[in-house]
């Protein structure tokens, strides 16, 4: 009778040990508080000096005839659609290199700062007092977006690209997304 009995005892002891109300989960919890906590850091509202919304905006207005030259752009740009935005953007194509402003009207800038998604968010310099991240993918090294938190609910993704053969003619691909956001907010903010 005695060995069932400390059988038992012991896969109880066993049991009890594995059972998830033994020990306090404190990694899910703690990653439910952070969770909460970045989400609620994130409000972009409070580092924006004022609020710009794109309804409306056609993507391919966002940088003026004068702007081009200066982002070695030497085409007019054309709209394309964005399936992951939902949204129509403008694409500037050149030799080497490609540029494009995507207006976001329908998701926060929280949606890419809040780990929902794929690509590495990193906080930059405000771009002319508007917070800023750049998103890159680490097997991409010829990419970058920089995104611009406009108003509750939108933001500008300004994203450049370079070929491998033509990095000696353009900016990185974050600082040519830079350049390129900085141009259209300045249009924006006019």
């Amino acid at each position: 009778m005695r060995r069932p009995l400390v059988g038992v005892l012991a896969i109880l002891a066993f049991t009890a040990a594995c059972s998830p109300s033994a020990g306090k989960p404190v990694p899910a919890e703690s990653t439910t508080a952070s969770s909460e906590t970045s989400s609620t850091s994130t409000k972009p509202s409070s580092t924006r000096p004022r609020e710009i919304r794109f309804d409306g905006v056609e993507p391919c207005e966002l940088l003026t005839a004068e702007q081009l030259p200066d982002l070695k752009i030497d085409r007019p740009g054309r709209t394309v659609t964005s399936d992951f935005y939902k949204t129509t953007a403008c694409s500037w194509t050149v030799t080497g290199a490609s540029n494009r402003l995507t207006p976001v009207t329908k998701e926060g800038i929280e949606e890419w700062t809040g780990g929902k998604r794929t690509g590495q968010p990193t906080e930059i310099e405000p771009i002319l007092g508007f917070r800023a991240i750049t998103v890159t993918l680490p097997s991409d090294s010829e990419a970058c977006d920089v995104m611009v938190d406009t108003a509750d609910g939108q933001y500008l993704v300004a994203a450049f690209s370079v070929s491998q053969s033509f990095k000696d003619r353009f900016p990185e691909p974050c600082d040519g997304a830079r350049k390129l956001a900085e141009a259209a907010m300045q249009n924006l903010l006019k």
